[in-house]
């Protein structure tokens, strides 16, 4: 009965940390498209809760200053960590 309680627990923690959208931050002009390396990065860590925000490499960009400041500010991704390869290049975006 722990056991299943504990798996309750572990799947409402996931449902409730993946249900996160960013319709409500506004789509900023997209500048700088990310290049290859960037969008992998986004897609290996960000999709499994930011599908729809993040589905092309133009729904990247036009989140470019809330996923930096995501990351540097250590608030995402709220389910794994990112591998320094992929910090420093989400990081450096220019």
């Amino acid at each position: 009965m722990i056991r299943f309680k504990a798996l309750i627990v572990f799947c409402t923690f996931i449902a409730t940390g993946c249900g996160a959208s960013l319709e409500k931050y506004p789509r900023e002009k997209c500048a700088a498209r990310p290049q290859e390396r960037l969008t992998k990065a986004i897609h290996d860590n960000c999709l499994r809760c930011h599908s729809r925000d993040f589905a092309t490499a133009d729904d990247i960009c036009a989140r470019k200053s809330i996923i930096i400041d995501s990351v540097k500010q250590g608030r995402m991704p709220k389910l794994g960590k990112l591998t320094e390869a992929d910090r420093a290049t989400i990081l450096n975006w220019k």
